[in-house]
Parts: C-alpha cells; structure tokens; sequence
C-alpha cells in the first residue's frame, strides 16, 4: 500500500488520540518539509511538551530517602538502624515532595532522549526543537521504557494532551530498532505496517465522527459490544468459549442506524486470476452480517440496522450498496493520499452527511 503523506499521518494520529484543536490546522504549514515518521513524532512531541510547560507541568507527590536531624514523613527503621545514624543525631525518614520527576514526565523526557542520540537520524530543525524540550525538562529524570510502563501510567493535569503525548512516545517505543553492533538507532516506518495503520485508521474513524458531526450518537452508552441474539450453553466454561462481538464504530439517530466496521488492506477487492471483476472480502461480509443480525435482534424496532465497511482507498474508488437478508451494506473507500479537506469530506459523505458549506 501507498504511503500516506506525512501531513495526513499527523491528522489521523490528531482525530486518533483526541487531540484536534483549531492550532493544530496551522502548525501544518510548519510541519510540511518533514520527511521522516519519527521526524513528524518528534516535532509533535516537542511541541507538545512545550505548550505543557507553559500551561503548567504536571506535579505529583514523589517520594524521597533522607537523612534528617528530625523525624519528617515516614521513619525508615531498619535504615537508620543499619547505619548507626541515631548515634549521629540523624535519622533516615521516607518524604512525599510536590515534584515535576512524576512518572508521565519521566517518559517525556526519556522519549526526547532517546530521539537526541547521535545516531538517530532527525531533520536538523526538529533536533534542535528536541533538544530544547528536553532541556526544559531539567529535575525530572530518565526511566526505563518497557511496554507495561505505558499502562501503568496515570496522567494528572492536562489529561487529555498528556495522553496524547505518550501515545506519541508509545509509537516511538515500540517502532525504534537498535542495531546490538553498532548503537543505531532506527525508526521502522509503521505507515507500512498494516497492523499498526488498521488501529490508527479504526481509532481515527471513531474520534473523526466523534468530533466532526452531530447527526448520530456515536457508540451509544459508551459501548461497542454486540450481544448474540440467541446463544445458550450447557455451562459457565462453555458460554465462556462464546467469541465476543466488538464493533468498531456505531452510530444511530433517530432515522439510521449504522455498524460501521473498518478495514485496512492493500486491496479493498478480491480478484481471482481471469476475472475482471473485484469481489468484496467474504469474511468482510459475514462478520458484518453476524454483526448485524445479532444487534437488530438484541435491539429491535425501526429503523432497521445497516452497515458499512471503509477501506482506505488504493488506486480506484470504492462504491457498492448491496442488501442481504434485509440488510443495507455498503462499502466506500477513503482516499487518505488526497487533500485533508476532500478526506473530511469523504468521511461525512460515507454516512450520508453534507461537507460544511457546501
């Protein structure tokens, strides 16, 4: 699959992790000469960090060791024990600190680092953004990445752009490679991972519709599931073998209801040798229809479920509307190579809403 425009790498990963604001449209034109993924995370991120701390930086209560000629906090026993410190007049006491050195901040600043090593290839520009945002990090310290340490991280103040930020340090973690010979440190670009782009390209189509219409409700009372219809089994181990039903996106008003369900393939189109004409992916269509079936069951009544499959789009466009068992599908395509305003437009078209002004 084409690679997406680094500029449109930025827009889904805004809508994605719920970051869209009207700066956001013009720091656009800054970021156009950006021609590396981690060139575009970096600048993110020491933007990002920036505006934190002219907002104000997070600050928690850290705990520290001291020796104290008093007691402050909690007595460390077996430590001023161990060290005779009461024959010195001292005792070693555990103290809570207000400090910026909180765990979301470690992370940062350990992102930054790790963008600043001398063999990470950086847009001299962002380098010198990096290396600034890293700087005015000074008093919080370095940790460790791992995977389970962005899980258990709980942002304070500013929720909504800290958690960005670490989505943005998550995606640095997990796509650098360090070369075991020589130090290297490379970024894959994960706009070729197919993986990596389905989640971005089903969290973007949800905080896009989330954000950008007011038409239908989005995920009704929070939730995606789809309970089956009629299901029973002998036991509580056997219905626990029963697969989960997870939707991506749904959407209802009081005309339409709508399971949208979205795809990211190199081809949105199965063809078979000899044939000229594309079929739909079967098992695109099944889970639909499962979907489908379950949902009109469990929730009954007008109007009657519909569905939707959305491909990003690779060379023609997509449009189909068939009907099965009672049931309108579609599939449409995303061209997410054009201009960011046909994008929105093609988003609102697909549920059958007009693009603003026109």
């Amino acid at each position: 699959m084409k690679n997406i425009p680094i500029l449109n790498v930025y827009y889904l990963l805004c809508y994605a992790w719920g970051r869209v604001q009207e700066q956001d449209t013009r720091r656009l034109a800054a970021l156009g000469g950006l021609p590396t993924v981690q060139d575009l995370l970096g600048k993110v991120l020491a933007g990002g960090v920036s505006h934190l701390l002219r907002r104000g930086i997070h600050r928690g209560y850290v705990e520290r060791r001291e020796d104290l000629a008093g007691i402050r906090g909690k007595l460390a026993v077996s430590e001023t024990a161990k060290r005779a410190l009461r024959a010195r007049g001292r005792a070693a006491c555990d103290v809570e600190e207000l400090s910026v050195d909180t765990p979301p901040n470690r992370i940062l600043r350990t992102s930054l680092h790790g963008l600043l090593r001398k063999r990470v290839t950086l847009h001299r520009d962002v380098r010198s953004d990096v290396r600034a945002a890293y700087r005015r990090l000074d008093g919080v310290s370095r940790t460790r990445l791992t995977r389970s340490t962005f899980g258990q991280v709980q942002p304070g103040g500013n929720r909504r752009l800290y958690q960005f930020l670490l989505s943005v340090c998550r995606l640095l973690y997990e796509n650098s490679v360090v070369d075991q010979k020589n130090g290297r440190t490379t970024f894959r670009d994960f706009r070729r991972d197919e993986a990596t782009m389905w989640a971005v390209f089903e969290e973007f189509v949800t905080g896009f519709y989330e954000r950008e219409q007011r038409a239908y409700q989005v995920n009704p009372g929070g939730s995606r599931r789809i309970h089956w219809g009629e299901a029973s089994a002998g036991n509580t181990a056997d219905r626990a073998r029963i697969p989960v039903m997870t939707a991506d996106v749904i959407l209802e008003s009081s005309e339409r209801r709508i399971i949208l369900d979205t795809k990211y393939y190199r081809h949105a189109l199965s063809r078979r040798r000899g044939s000229g004409t594309g079929k739909l992916h079967s098992g695109n269509l099944y889970q639909l229809l499962a979907y489908l079936r379950n949902r009109q069951a469990t929730n009954p009544g007008r109007p009657m479920h519909e569905g939707i499959l959305l491909y990003p789009e690779v060379g023609q466009p997509l449009r189909a509307d068939i009907r099965l068992e009672g049931f309108r599908i579609q599939a449409r395509t995303v061209n997410l190579d054009g201009d960011w305003r046909q994008i929105h437009g093609e988003m609102l078209a697909t549920i059958g809403l007009p693009s603003p002004g026109s």
